[in-house]
C-alpha cells in the first residue's frame, strides 16, 4: 500500500522513539529526528483514499497536535510512494560570498515605500504559501485602498510583468476565462485574510496550497512591479539592464543640466563643463595598477552624446582615454588602443608600460572596470566584467602578455642598473 510522509521542522518537542497515533480512525507513525533525519509523520493507506486525501488528513493531524501542543510544526518536504522513505536535513547551511558588494541600496523616497519594503522583506520571510501570498498583495494595498481600484490596478499591470512564472501562470488563468484582477483579490487575497464564508483557503487542503503556489509568482511579480512603477525604487534588473550605474556618479559630478545635454546629443561648450578631479581607473577587487593612478584629467569635447576626456601622469609620460557616453549610459575606456606610453628612456617609462600590460591581462580574466574621485576617494562610475571578444584562445592571449612582460621586466632591470 502507498504511504504519505511529511518532513517537519518541530517546535514541539518530539517522540525519540517512534510513536503511533490514532486520528480520524487511522493510524499515522511519528518518527524521531536523527543527526541526518529531519522529525516525520507517516499515514499508510488505501483505495479509494488519494495522495492528496491522505496528505490533507496527515496536515489535520498536524494542526491539531500544534493547537494541543502549543509549537509549531513547519512542512519541509512531502513525498509518497510504495515505501516509507525517510527525510533527510543538511547541517545549517551558510550562504556566502568572498566578493560581496553593495552597488545599488535603494533609499525609500517616503513611508509608504519603505513600508512596502518592509512588507517585501516579511513576504519573503514567511514560511506559510497563504501568508506570503497575503503578505505580497499587501504591498498592492499600499498604493489603492480598496479592492475595485486593487482589482483594476492588477487588470492593467498584468500585461507589463516580465517574469517568466508569473507570465505562465498568466497565460493558463486567461485560458480559464478568468478576471485576473477579480480571481486574485477574491480566491487569493480574500480567501486567505477571511474564514466566514467561501471562499476561503484551508491550509489543510492540498488543492487549496497547491493553487496558492501556482499563483505566489503572479502576486509576487505584482507586488514588485509595483514597487517599481508606483513608488519609483528601482528593481535590481532594471539598473543592470539600463547600466545607470556606469556614469552614476558623473551625473552628480557634471550637474543635471549638462548630463540632459550630453544624453540628448547636443553639444556643450568644454569651458561650462566643470573641473573633473584626478582619477584612479582600477579593476574591481584588484591591487591598483600604479600607472593609472592619480591621473589629472584634460577635458577634450562634448558632442555627440559624449564627454571625451584625457587622463594624464604628473610627469605626462602615461596617457589614458576615458569617454563618458550619456547618450548610452555607457563608460567607455579601452586599455588596448587608448592607453599610450612615452618612451623617454626612463626606468619609469618601463613601470608604466609593464603596469599597462598587467591591467590588460586583468581586464582579459573579465576585469570590471572601476573610476575613483582620487582625492573624495568616490567610486564615480563603473563597468560589467569585460567579455573579451574576436580572439585567439585565452592561453595564447595569456602567454603574449607574460612574454611581454618578461621583456620589460628586463629592459626596466637594464635602466635600474640591475641584472635581469
Amino acid at each position: 500500500m502507498p504511504y504519505v510522509v511529511v518532513g517537519l521542522e518541530s517546535g514541539v518537542p518530539w517522540p525519540t522513539t517512534e510513536t503511533r497515533v490514532g486520528f480520524r480512525g487511522d493510524e499515522f507513525l511519528l518518527r524521531p529526528e536523527t543527526d541526518r533525519l529531519a522529525p516525520t509523520v507517516v499515514l499508510e493507506y488505501e483505495a479509494p483514499m488519494t495522495y492528496n486525501d491522505a496528505l490533507a488528513l496527515t496536515r489535520r493531524l498536524l494542526s491539531s497536535l500544534a493547537w494541543a501542543k502549543g509549537g509549531r510544526l513547519l512542512e519541509i518536504a512531502t513525498t509518497g510512494g510504495g515505501i516509507p522513505i525517510q527525510v533527510g536535513k543538511g547541517p545549517d547551511a551558510r550562504l556566502i560570498n568572498p566578493g560581496f558588494r553593495i552597488d545599488y541600496l535603494p533609499d525609500p523616497p517616503d513611508e509608504r515605500a519603505s513600508l512596502a519594503l518592509a512588507f517585501y522583506r516579511e513576504a519573503l520571510n514567511v514560511n506559510s504559501t497563504p501568508y506570503k501570498f497575503l503578505g505580497f498583495f499587501k504591498i498592492i494595498n499600499t498604493v489603492f485602498r480598496d479592492g475595485n481600484p486593487q482589482i483594476a490596478w492588477i487588470n492593467g499591470a498584468v500585461a507589463q510583468l516580465e517574469d517568466h512564472l508569473a507570465k505562465s501562470r498568466l497565460a493558463v488563468l486567461r485560458g480559464d476565462g478568468q478576471n485576473i484582477g477579480q480571481y486574485l483579490y477574491a480566491s487569493g487575497r480574500c480567501a486567505v485574510a477571511h474564514a466566514f464564508h467561501e471562499p476561503f483557503v484551508d491550509p489543510d487542503d492540498p488543492e487549496d496550497m497547491l493553487r496558492l503556489t501556482l499563483d505566489l509568482p503572479l502576486v509576487k511579480a505584482l507586488a514588485e512591479y509595483l514597487i517599481e512603477h508606483e513608488l519609483g525604487l528601482q528593481s535590481q534588473r532594471t539598473v543592470w539592464r539600463e547600466h545607470l550605474y556606469e556614469l552614476e556618479g558623473f551625473r552628480t559630478l557634471l550637474g543635471l543640466e549638462i548630463v540632459a545635454a550630453l544624453g540628448e546629443r547636443r553639444d556643450v561648450a568644454i569651458n561650462v563643463v566643470p573641473v573633473v578631479p584626478r582619477l584612479n581607473i582600477r579593476i574591481r577587487d584588484r591591487d591598483p595598477f600604479l600607472a593609472f593612478e592619480n591621473l589629472n584629467v584634460e577635458l577634450l569635447e562634448a558632442s555627440g552624446g559624449r564627454l571625451l576626456a584625457r587622463c594624464i601622469s604628473g610627469d605626462q609620460l602615461f596617457t589614458a582615454g576615458l569617454s563618458l557616453n550619456f547618450a548610452e549610459e555607457r563608460l567607455e575606456f579601452d586599455p588596448v588602443q587608448g592607453v599610450a606610453v612615452v618612451d623617454d628612456g626612463s626606468a619609469q617609462a618601463m613601470r608604466y608600460a609593464l603596469d599597462r600590460v598587467g591591467f590588460v591581462k586583468a581586464m582579459y580574466h573579465n576585469g570590471a572596470l572601476e573610476v575613483w574621485d582620487a582625492d573624495r576617494r568616490v567610486l564615480l562610475g563603473r563597468c560589467d566584467p569585460f567579455i573579451p571578444t574576436n580572439i585567439p584562445s585565452f592561453h595564447q592571449v595569456d602567454e603574449y602578455l607574460d612574454r611581454t612582460a618578461i621583456q620589460i621586466r628586463g629592459e626596466l632591470a637594464r635602466r635600474e642598473g640591475v641584472r635581469a
